[in-house]
């Protein structure tokens, strides 16, 4: 019974000295940690904080004269070991502490294992070179040129010397492939540091020229690429990958889709052209030619003013593709059904898409999503020719053979916007607030993003005569009546003068007249929004878009460098921020 009671009064005065350490009263914390002390069996649990105690308050000596008689208990115990190293290293005079280290290496020098523990100990007392010196020791002794590879890594981090941490994170990531995911995540986060990319950089080229045949070094090269969006280097590695695994393609493939998806269409349509060429696989071969039109589409449709003799140019393609491919192949249909969207959208043929998607739906061997896609093109056609009951109507049956799958969502979205346009603002809020619990994350968001539209513009606005300009202007810019709508929003800008109507006005127009090519105008419009709306939501998208319009479509690279400064000053919490800061650095010279 005594026992117990002494056993629980040593616990609640180990609990107390470390309230007392945890809230940085030392001083009553020092005396609970000395009484204990005495006793052998309680200094595990105390000598940490105990010890840090007495070296945070400067008392070297006493920590010192602590840590010899807890060696005395403890003689094998290289952690103490170490503590007792680290104290000796806060005095002036180094013999001791230069003595110490000297010993304990030549205590444990054909031991391996307990020369990366010490190794661990000092890293923990940030003593990193010493924990250097013993790790280096422990690998020798290893016999194994690439064991304790992170643990090397993590050490040079610490001192900054980033080209060795990066050779041992290589290092790391060679011994098995397993590895490499992880590596990855890891040099993701380092690469964001400055020079940390180009040191990485230039070792991996060096490795790459040493070993040739290491497939390695050209992976985490295409991969270091792609994050950099230099995506012709990443194509020069997968070829290299491609060549010397013999895929055929593979390796570029992907970049290729790496490349489309962060809409660097010119590159991506390189890329598949370079597979359709040199492939010696059909399949793939003919999945790059489709891939190559697509890119190439997209790229044209998102130049502006669109150059039509081009789009007429690539619905011809599509359709020469449906012809020559083989029938087993179903990029051919998806051909035609792109070809359909062309003529619709771009070249004011809607009866002829029409017919092209009538007879798609009539064909046989269609699968449900495909099928789908058609008939959602087809609605689309008739919002584009007017027709919106029809396309209401498309658009209802979509969502309904298609219940829980995304495009079922997609054509819920799409008719609620339909009835956005036609001033239908209830029910539209009726469809958005049900696809706000969408699984499609981009579907919830954009049915967010509109309800909320719809919610702000008609607060104070009784008969929502605003937001139904707004809205008729949106369909006349869906619908490719770009003058008419530029005429409609002008009139909007100018009479709605106090509207919150107002500046997502002047931010349409900005789009409208990006997308005839009238940049300067454009700019001016920005400068408008800019300055009357610079506090507003739109102030971060106004600012980075005049930006890129003066660097990318004016040529104007000083003035674009001012603009991207001063965006960084004034939101440097912008999700543009990063790109912001990468054309930044570029036109500012920083490569």
């Amino acid at each position: 019974m005594i026992i117990t009671n002494s056993f629980g009064q040593v616990v609640d005065q180990m609990k107390l000295a470390n309230e007392y350490y945890l809230s940085k009263d030392y001083e009553k914390a020092a005396a609970i940690y000395k009484k204990l002390s005495k006793q052998t069996k309680n200094i595990q649990q105390i000598h940490t904080n105990y010890l840090d105690l007495m070296i945070n308050n400067d008392k070297y000596d006493e920590a010192f004269s602590y840590i010899k008689r807890v060696l005395k208990v403890y003689p094998n115990e290289p952690k103490y070991k170490v503590d007792q190293i680290y104290v000796a290293s806060l005095f002036s005079n180094q013999k001791e502490y230069k003595r110490l280290k000297k010993e304990l290496h030549n205590l444990y020098q054909l031991n391996p294992n307990t020369l990366k523990k010490i190794s661990e100990e000092f890293s923990y007392r940030k003593l990193y070179n010493d924990a250097l010196i013993f790790l280096s020791h422990a690998r020798i002794q290893s016999q194994d040129p690439q064991i304790y590879a992170l643990d090397f890594a993590r050490i040079y981090n610490a001192i900054g010397n980033e080209a060795k941490m990066m050779a041992e994170y290589i290092n790391f990531a060679s011994q098995q492939p397993r590895h490499i995911p992880y590596i990855k995540s890891i040099l993701q986060e380092l690469i964001s540091k400055d020079n940390t990319e180009e040191v990485l950089e230039k070792q991996l080229i060096s490795y790459a020229q040493k070993s040739p045949d290491n497939l390695l070094y050209n992976d985490l090269l295409m991969w270091l690429y792609i994050q950099k969006n230099d995506f012709y280097g990443a194509f020069v590695q997968a070829k290299a990958i491609d060549k010397k695994s013999k895929k055929r393609g593979y390796s570029v493939m992907q970049v290729a889709k790496v490349a489309f998806e962060n809409q660097a269409y010119a590159e991506a349509m390189t890329f598949y052209d370079d597979v359709a060429v040199k492939s010696n696989d059909i399949n793939m071969q003919e999945k790059a030619k489709f891939l190559s039109l697509l890119s190439q589409e997209k790229k044209i449709t998102n130049e502006f003013p669109i150059n039509k003799i081009v789009i007429n140019k690539i619905a011809e393609a599509y359709q020469l593709f449906y012809e020559h491919t083989i029938e087993t192949n179903s990029d051919r249909y998806d051909a035609l059904k792109n070809k359909a969207r062309l003529l619709a959208y771009h070249l004011n043929q809607t009866d002829t898409a029409i017919i092209i998607l009538e007879n798609l739906m009539r064909s046989p061997g269609m699968n449900r999503t495909f099928l789908a896609q058609v008939k959602m093109d087809l609605a689309n056609i008739d919002m584009i020719v007017g027709n919106h009951w029809e396309a209401s109507l498309l658009y209802s049956q979509i969502e309904k053979e298609n219940n829980y799958a995304s495009i079922g969502y997609e054509a819920k979205l799409k008719n609620a916007r339909l009835h956005y346009f036609m001033s239908n603002f209830d029910l539209a809020k009726a469809h958005l607030d049900i696809l706000k619990r969408s699984t499609s994350k981009e579907i919830a968001n954009d049915a967010l993003e509109l309800s909320l539209f719809i919610e702000t513009n008609t607060i104070g606005d009784s008969n929502e005569m605003g937001l139904k300009d707004y809205a008729s202007i949106s369909l006349l810019m869906y619908q490719n009546r770009f003058d008419e709508a530029r005429n409609k929003l002008e009139t909007l800008i100018n009479t709605r003068l106090g509207h919150p109507i107002r500046d997502d006005s002047f931010w349409l127009l900005i789009k409208l007249e990006t997308r005839l090519g009238k940049y300067k105008e454009a700019i001016k419009s920005l400068n408008i929004l800019i300055n009357e709306y610079s506090d507003g939501v739109l102030g971060d998208d106004a600012l980075f878009m005049k930006a890129q319009i003066l660097e990318q479509q004016l040529n104007n690279p000083i003035e674009a460098q001012q603009v991207y400064q001063q965006f960084l000053e004034n939101f440097p919490g912008s999700a543009y921020a990063v790109e912001a800061r990468r054309r930044y650095r570029f036109l500012r010279g920083d490569g």
